[in-house]
C-alpha cells in the first residue's frame, strides 16, 4: 500500500488534470463552426501551448533506519518525488543519506494538456438538440524525459447528449459529478491558462494546478447521466457510471457507481451571480473470493461569488477511501494496511480579480488524512510504528495572466507545497512556472 505521489504518478497525472473547460461542464467554451447545412452543425474547439517549470525545494523523505541500517518505518502518501541531490549522514549506518534537494527545470503541457475537440449537433425537433463531441488530448513533455518516447493520443472524452424540455440526456464518456463543481473554481478562477502544483516532475501529463490541495480531480468516466431542466436557478444531476476498483485492495465490483450534483445559480443584477454546489458519490468495493465488502464514499460542497471585477470561490470535500488527487484514487493515504478506508477532507479557497487585459488570482487549500486504530500499532518486532502516513499537504498559489488577445494568453503562477507526516517528516518545494496558451 504504500504509495507517495511519485508511485502514483503517471496513472495520478494523467486522470488528475481533467480540467476541461469543454464538453459536458458547466464552464463556458468557445467553439468554431466548421461546416453548417440546414440543421447539422459541425464545429470544433481546443487549445495549445506550454508552459517553462522550474522546482526548488526539500527531497521527499527518506525511510527511517536504525544504527544498522534497519528500516524502523518508511512514509506513505503525498509528497513530491524526482530526482535529488543528497549526502551521506554525518556518523550515521553505511549508506544513510539525507533527505536532500529537489530542483530542476521542465517543459511542460500546462493544466490542462494540448486539446482537440470536434462535435456534430443536429436538432430532432423544435425543442431537442442531439449532439456528439468526442476530445483528444496530448501533451508535449516526453516520458521519463527521454527524447524519443512517442507521445500518444488520449481519448479524454466522448459522448452522445440529448437536451430539451425534459432536461438532458448524456450517454458516454465526459466528466463525472463528484467534485466538479470543487474543480470548476480552480479552472475558472485559478489554473485555466496556467501550470500550479507539477504533480510528477520526471514524468510526462497534464499538471495539478491545486488538485491535491484542498481539491479533488473529478476525473472522466464512461456513463450515463440526466440532467433536469432548471427550475429557479436549481438543477439536480444524476449519473451511473462505470464501477472503478481499488487495484490491489478491492478489486472487485457488483453495481454501477452512483454520483449526483445540485446546483444552485443565481444573478445578482448587473454586478454578477452566485452559484452554490453539493455532490456526492458511492461505490461498494469487494474482495476476491472471500465474503467481505467495503465503500469508497464522499461528499463535496462549495460555492462561487462573481461580483464585479472579484471572483470568490470555496470548497471542501470529506469521504472514506477517496484518494489525495482524483477521485477514488488508490493512494498511500486511502487505505490502511489492511485495506480498511481511511477518512479524508479538504478545504480550498480561490480568489481573482479580471481586468479587461489580465487577471491575477491566489489560492489556499489542504487534505487531510485521519488514521485508524491500526495506523498506531506498533510492530512487535521493533516496536515502532511501521508507516508514517501523511497528515496533510497543503497548497497556496499565486497566478497573474494576460490576456495578449481573447484567444492568446501569457501566464506567471508559483505555487508553495508542504507535505507533513505524522511521525514527523516534512517536505516543502517552491514551484514557478511561465507559459502561453492559444485557445480557440
Amino acid at each position: 500500500m504504500t504509495s507517495p505521489r511519485s508511485r502514483t504518478g503517471t496513472t495520478c497525472v494523467l486522470w488528475v488534470s481533467f480540467l476541461c473547460a469543454f464538453g459536458f461542464s458547466k464552464i463556458a467554451a468557445a467553439e468554431k463552426v466548421l461546416a453548417k447545412e440546414g440543421d447539422w452543425t459541425v464545429y470544433t474547439d481546443g487549445r495549445a501551448g506550454a508552459c517553462v517549470s522550474g522546482y526548488y525545494g526539500d527531497a521527499l523523505p527518506r525511510n527511517t533506519v536504525d544504527a544498522m541500517g534497519n528500516l524502523l518505518h518508511d512514509i506513505q502518501g503525498g509528497g513530491l518525488d524526482g530526482p535529488a541531490v543528497r549526502q551521506p549522514v554525518v556518523g550515521g549506518p553505511v549508506g544513510a543519506l539525507t533527505q536532500g534537494t529537489l530542483e530542476g527545470m521542465r517543459i511542460r503541457s500546462g493544466f490542462i494538456d494540448n486539446t482537440l475537440g470536434i462535435g456534430v449537433r443536429e436538432a430532432l425537433n423544435d425543442t431537442t438538440m442531439v449532439t456528439a463531441y468526442v476530445q483528444f488530448w496530448a501533451y508535449i513533455e516526453s516520458e521519463n524525459q527521454i527524447k524519443n518516447n512517442v507521445n500518444p493520443v488520449d481519448v479524454r472524452q466522448g459522448y452522445l447528449k440529448v437536451e430539451g424540455r425534459f432536461g438532458s440526456l448524456l450517454v458516454g464518456r465526459a466528466r463525472s459529478l463528484f467534485s466538479r463543481g470543487n474543480l470548476d473554481i480552480d479552472i475558472l478562477y485559478g489554473h485555466r491558462w496556467a501550470l500550479g502544483f507539477p504533480g510528477n516532475v520526471n514524468s510526462y501529463g497534464p499538471t495539478s494546478g491545486m488538485i491535491g490541495f484542498g481539491v479533488l480531480g473529478s476525473g472522466f468516466a464512461g456513463g450515463v447521466v440526466y440532467g433536469t431542466p432548471v427550475l429557479g436557478g436549481l438543477q439536480l444531476t444524476v449519473g451511473a457510471y462505470d464501477p472503478i476498483e481499488l487495484q490491489g485492495a478491492w478489486p472487485r465490483t457488483k453495481w454501477v457507481r452512483p454520483e449526483a450534483e445540485l446546483t444552485f445559480e443565481r444573478p445578482l443584477g448587473s454586478l454578477g451571480k452566485f452559484v452554490l454546489f453539493g455532490n456526492a458519490v458511492y461505490q461498494k468495493l469487494y474482495k476476491l473470493d472471500i465474503d467481505q465488502s467495503t465503500a469508497a464514499q464522499g461528499v463535496g460542497y462549495g460555492g462561487r461569488l462573481e461580483l464585479g471585477k472579484l471572483r470568490l470561490g470555496f470548497a471542501g470535500f470529506y469521504g472514506e477511501a477517496l484518494g489525495l488527487n482524483y477521485a477514488l484514487e488508490n493512494s498511500g493515504a486511502s487505505l490502511d494496511a489492511l485495506s480498511n478506508p481511511r477518512k479524508l477532507d479538504g478545504y480550498y479557497l480561490q480568489s481573482q480579480l479580471v481586468f479587461t487585459k489580465w487577471d491575477i488570482g491566489a489560492g489556499w487549500g489542504m487534505t487531510r488524512v485521519f488514521l485508524n486504530d491500526v495506523d498506531n500499532l506498533p510492530d512487535p518486532n521493533t516496536g515502532q510504528i511501521p508507516h508514517s502516513i501523511l497528515k496533510y499537504q497543503m497548497g497556496i498559489s499565486g497566478v497573474f495572466v494576460y490576456h495578449v488577445r481573447p484567444w492568446l494568453h501569457v501566464d506567471v503562477d508559483v505555487f508553495r507545497a508542504e507535505d507533513v507526516w505524522f511521525l514527523g517528516e516534512k517536505q516543502v518545494v517552491y514551484i514557478a512556472n511561465s507559459g502561453m496558451t492559444f485557445n480557440w
